[in-house]
């Protein structure tokens, strides 16, 4: 009997671990625990031209090269398996290029091939997906550390741009929060920014991530989880900068220049807004070159201005 309940624990414990395995996402879709693929098979042919020559001799010559599809296999499980499988069904039937990350892969992929099982009425679905990935090019390995050393120094770069503007509007903010009556509500989105737990406080933490991850001379293309966490760690960064981008424009839109203090207010919101707005940019060159390093494709920018 105990060793029954034992074994019943450690099945239990089991499955529990399986919803902490690495995400694979496939368009919206994001897999987790047992519906993660239990097989991502990825590989290639390199074409080549052979000639051959009189007296046995060869030149081959290296036409380019062709990835084969990845093949994944998986099982959607619960009762929401059946609906999460036709999620799947509806991406084959758009035929459009979707977002394929997983496996150390971040890439834009269709869906040519979909089937899968409805078994146990409903509440267990195996499935099978075919995808075909873009082409892609050899990147040296001197291109590539160069590309991974550039976005060390950009992400510096913001990161120091954004911490100076932060030094001078962080005083000043707390400050003017308590005294400005008539545009108090101009200035304390300004202390909610600067401050501890605010967006730009967040900003600085994962810019500050990047950086570590990002030193020169390290290939973030042999590095996978480190590019992945780049990559991640630079998204964030560009969504609180947008944020922030946003909110000091509207300030300085909504706040009359009519005294000192708005005066004052205004200028601390022009200082924030114009640091931001180049760490945005610095930002977006730093992820455009980290999927480029990495063999990714990117949409469009991170951190709109």
């Amino acid at each position: 009997m105990s060793l029954t309940l034992m074994n019943a624990e450690t099945a239990i414990g089991s499955i529990g671990r399986l919803w902490a395995s690495a995400p694979v996402t496939i368009g919206d879709l994001t897999l987790t625990g047992m519906e993660v693929p239990r097989l991502i098979r990825d590989g290639g042919t390199q074409q080549v031209a052979v000639h051959r020559l009189p007296g046995g001799g060869r030149v081959i010559d290296a036409v380019g090269n062709d990835p084969d599809r990845l093949e994944l296999t998986g099982t959607f499980v619960g009762p929401t398996a059946i609906e999460r499988a036709r999620v799947l069904k509806q991406m084959r039937i758009a035929g459009v290029p979707v977002p394929f990350s997983g496996a150390g892969l971040s890439l834009m992929v269709r869906i040519v091939q979909y089937s899968y099982d409805y078994a146990q009425k409903g509440v267990v679905i195996p499935y099978r997906l075919v995808l075909e990935q873009p082409p892609q090019m050899a990147i040296s390995t001197n291109v590539v550390s160069g590309l991974s050393a550039l976005v060390g120094a950009d992400t510096g770069s913001a990161l120091s741009g954004l911490t100076d503007a932060l030094a001078d509007v962080s005083t000043i903010a707390g400050n003017m929060t308590g005294q400005l009556g008539t545009i108090i509500g101009q200035v304390a989105p300004i202390a909610d920014m600067a401050g501890a737990g605010g967006i730009l406080s967040g900003v600085e933490d994962n810019l500050d991530m990047v950086g570590g991850l990002s030193g020169a001379g390290v290939n973030l293309a042999s590095v996978p989880d480190s590019a992945a966490s780049v990559v991640s760690g630079l998204a964030a960064s560009g969504a609180g900068l947008t944020g922030a981008i946003g909110q000091t424009g509207a300030n300085m839109e909504s706040i009359p220049p009519d005294n000192a203090a708005s005066l004052s207010a205004l200028t601390q919101n022009a200082r924030l807004h114009s640091a931001t707005v180049n760490s945005a940019g610095l930002v977006n060159r730093a992820y455009a070159n980290t999927l480029l390093a990495t063999g990714g494709v990117q949409d469009g920018p991170i951190a709109n201005n």
